[in-house]
């Protein structure tokens, strides 16, 4: 399982491997949350490089970093609470054959 975030902050793929859904909810999610932030702190990582790399040469204003990085972080959250509701929705529908 891999999840992918776009230069915006924002969750922008996620790939299951098709032995994943047949996993219960809960070890799903926890697998997505996983990955998920996985990629998060990956591009939280490239952004405090350059970040480093700019404030010494633009004086780039770190609070400023620090509000749009809060904000990233409130839309990957919002965007992971629908990505799980989506699967569980999902999970629950293939229950119910």
């Amino acid at each position: 399982m891999s999840a992918d975030v776009g230069a915006d902050g924002l969750l922008a793929g996620l790939t299951l491997n098709p032995r994943a859904l047949r996993l219960n909810a809960r070890p799903l999610t926890e697998h997505i949350v996983s990955a998920v932030r996985a990629a998060q702190r990956d591009r939280i990582a490239r952004l405090d490089e350059r970040a480093e790399g700019e404030t010494a040469q633009d004086g780039l204003d770190p609070a400023e970093l620090v509000r749009r990085l809060d904000e990233f972080e409130a839309q990957a959250t919002r965007d992971f609470d629908r990505l799980t509701w989506t699967l569980d929705e999902t999970l629950r529908r293939l229950d119910d054959r």
